[in-house]
């Protein structure tokens, strides 16, 4: 199994092509030690399905921790539960260090040609260049400030 000290943090942001295959280079920086590490990723946010949440192991079994200590007579953790486990696809690296993208998933976040990477320091994003430039707006800095402020950054 990888060592977790072995993933790096996922900083910064590129665009890189995408082949007839949907295969995706993935920034030299950001690629694990370890390349049979097993990415987890999803449609993002589940509301909206706007970009690929792409989460290391250690994150991604956060994740499904936090989801099984919930009852399963509540309806409306199976109702998440299924929106994740119908939009998740696990990803390795292939011996260039790309990945092979889902059909259902880029096409459900509108992937095609290009995909622009976006580092979230533990988890990092996948999205087409062109949500990606529409999401962007004055409101996200604020909203940045805000969030650092309810953590007590």
């Amino acid at each position: 199994m990888p060592d977790e000290t072995d993933i790096p943090i996922f900083y910064g942001s590129s665009r890189h092509a995408v082949d007839e295959s949907r295969r995706v280079m993935i920034p030299v920086k950001w690629r694990p030690k370890d390349p049979a590490v097993e990415f987890s990723v999803l449609a993002w946010p589940l509301d909206s399905e706007e970009y690929l949440l792409v989460m290391p192991p250690e994150r991604w079994r956060a994740m499904l921790e936090r989801l099984k200590g919930n009852s399963l007579h509540d309806q409306s953790l199976a109702v998440l539960e299924r929106a994740i486990g119908s939009n998740y696809a696990p990803l390795t690296l292939d011996r260039v260090g790309r990945f092979a993208l889902p059909e259902n998933l880029a096409k459900l976040v509108g992937i095609e040609k290009e995909a622009e990477f976006v580092g979230r320091l533990h988890t990092f994003e996948i999205w087409s260049p062109a949500r990606r430039e529409a999401a962007l707006t004055p409101n996200n800095k604020k909203k940045a400030a805000n969030a650092a402020k309810k953590i007590n950054l």
